[in-house]
Formats: structure tokens, C-alpha cells, sequence
């Protein structure tokens, strides 16, 4: 099962008890589905159980009869089939024979709160949001511009609570959409679906924290490859000190550091520090290591 079927679920899962919620529901979910006209009222969702919220809510709040099946693929199909019912339900909701259909009636909103019922039944229509584990998207395609605008306008009404949408179009489809994890968060906690909500909180916290421990490797690994490279030169110029005589008189300081650094290649300038039989700083470390180099290099 996908997150956004588990989202949907949890909408669907959500008694609605107000009249005027569950008509602004009913009313975004018919608005944005598969054909809303005279000629063709229908939902086709590949969730089954949202095409039958479809024909519970349709026969309820406007009273019409819709015929309900179960496509081969296994997706939900309602149907307001006879066209007297068709027009009843374009009578119910202020559509008349002039009306553009590809608008928003702000009148079935209802008060300002039920603009959230309304989005629920949107996105049930027209919405997805993508697994969070992948990527962050939440959208809603509409086939008309003004009726995407129109939809964009009501969501913005929710801006100051962190619902900040862009609109693009996309092949003949218009699309608003959410990219930022925060933004989603907010819009599935708005619309009801608290648990898929948090779950999303929780899978962008383990990637933040996987990116960081990845960085912090990567820095690690990088300074590394910084301290090998710079061992190998200290060991080489050790070993021509060695070769040429020069080691023997050397102070003790600098045989004892020259000496765990051939055997410890890897350990940076603070570990060598650590393990020395004397008092010294990191810095100290550094300074003696390129005085080895620089005696090395002087020996021709």
C-alpha cells in the first residue's frame, strides 16, 4: 500500500458530523473528480473505498441516485448515471445552465473553516503525495486553469499556518503543489491525516540525521586521506634521515615522535600528541613533524 493511499485512508477514516463540512466535502470531492458536468458526472479512483465515499456522500447530500463498480484493474468507479439526476445535483450546487463549471462556487464553502472540508475532498478526487522516503511532493492536478486558480486562492487563505502552494502546468493539466517537507506536514495535519503527518516528521528527521552522520564520515574519511598523504612524506623523509645518519642525532623528542609516526601512519597530529611520553600540543606535533621534513630535504 502506498503512503498516499494510507493518507487518503485516514481521511476517509474521519467522521464528518456538520452539515455544512460535509457539504463542502462532498462538494470538492464531485468538483475535482473524473467529469462533473450535464453530460457526465462520474469518479474513478484507484482506491476503491474513495469511489465509495463518492456515492455515499453524493446520495446523502444531494439525494441521486449513483451506480457504484469495481473496474478489472481493481479501481473504484461511481456514476450518477440519469441525466435528471445529473442536472439536480448541478441545481444543487448553483450551477446553472450558463454557469461556467470549471469554477469554484464559493457559496458551497460555507464559512471559512469548511474551505478545509473542501480541500479534503479534493485531494481525495485529484490529490497524491509521494513516498517521503524518496522524495518530498504533494499535489493536485486539475484539468482548467481557472478551477486550479480558484483552488490555489482557497489554499492560500491557509498561508499563515504554513501552506505556501505553487501552480505549473503540466501536459493539458494544471498542477498545484507542495515540494517543501514542512509544507506537506502541514497540509496532511490540516486535512485530518495526523498519523501520516508524523510519520513524514519522522522519516525527514532519520534522513536529516543519516545526511549529517554521512557528511561527518565523509569529513573524516577526507581528512583521513589528508593525514595518510601527509604521514607518507613524514615517513619518507624519516627513513632517508635513517639512511643517511642524520636520525642519530637528532634530539629525543623528535626520535620518539619520528619513531610512532612510522608505526602509527594513520593517527592524526592530536592522537600523536596523546601518545607521546612528553608534554605537547597539537600545533608542537605539526611544527616538529615539518622540522623532520625540512632536515630531511636539506640533505642532498
Amino acid at each position: 500500500m502506498s503512503f498516499s493511499t494510507d493518507v487518503k485512508n485516514e481521511i476517509l477514516a474521519h467522521e464528518i458530523t456538520e452539515d455544512e463540512n460535509k457539504k463542502a466535502f462532498t462538494y470538492g470531492l464531485m468538483l475535482f473528480s473524473r467529469a462533473f458536468s450535464l453530460r457526465d458526472m462520474s469518479m474513478l479512483s484507484e482506491n476503491y473505498e474513495v469511489a465509495k465515499k463518492y456515492k455515499e456522500l453524493v446520495n446523502e447530500i444531494c439525494n441521486v441516485n449513483v451506480e457504484l463498480t469495481k473496474t478489472k484493474s481493481g479501481n473504484g468507479k461511481a456514476d450518477v448515471i440519469y441525466s435528471a439526476d445529473r442536472k439536480k445535483v448541478m441545481n444543487f450546487w448553483g450551477y446553472g445552465p450558463k454557469s461556467n463549471i470549471a469554477r469554484i462556487n464559493h457559496a458551497n464553502l460555507g464559512e471559512e473553516g469548511n474551505g478545509i472540508a473542501f480541500l479534503c475532498g479534493a485531494f481525495l478526487a485529484c490529490g497524491t503525495v509521494s513516498d517521503p522516503n524518496k522524495s518530498y511532493h504533494l499535489e493536485f492536478v486539475v484539468p482548467y486553469k481557472h478551477l486550479a486558480e480558484d483552488l490555489l486562492w482557497v489554499i492560500s487563505n491557509y498561508e499563515d499556518i504554513g501552506l505556501s502552494a505553487k501552480i505549473t502546468k503540466r501536459n493539458s493539466n494544471y498542477v498545484i503543489y507542495f515540494r517543501d517537507s514542512s509544507s506537506i506536514e502541514n497540509v496532511l495535519a490540516l486535512m485530518g491525516a495526523v498519523n501520516s503527518s508524523l510519520e513524514l516528521m519522522v522519516i525527514k528527521m532519520y534522513k536529516d540525521k543519516r545526511n549529517h552522520v554521512n557528511r561527518k564520515l565523509n569529513f573524516e574519511n577526507a581528512n583521513l586521506d589528508k593525514t595518510i598523504s601527509a604521514s607518507s612524506k613524514q615517513a619518507k623523509a624519516i627513513e632517508k634521515l635513517k639512511t643517511n645518519g642524520a636520525f642519530d642525532s637528532l634530539d629525543n623528542q623528535l626520535k620518539e615522535l619520528a619513531e610512532l609516526r612510522v608505526e602509527n601512519p594513520e593517527m592524526s597530529l592530536a592522537e600523536l600528541a596523546d601518545n607521546l611520553s612528553y608534554e605537547i600540543s597539537r600545533s608542537g606535533v605539526n611544527h616538529k613533524l615539518n622540522k623532520l621534513c625540512s632536515i630531511a630535504d636539506s640533505i642532498k
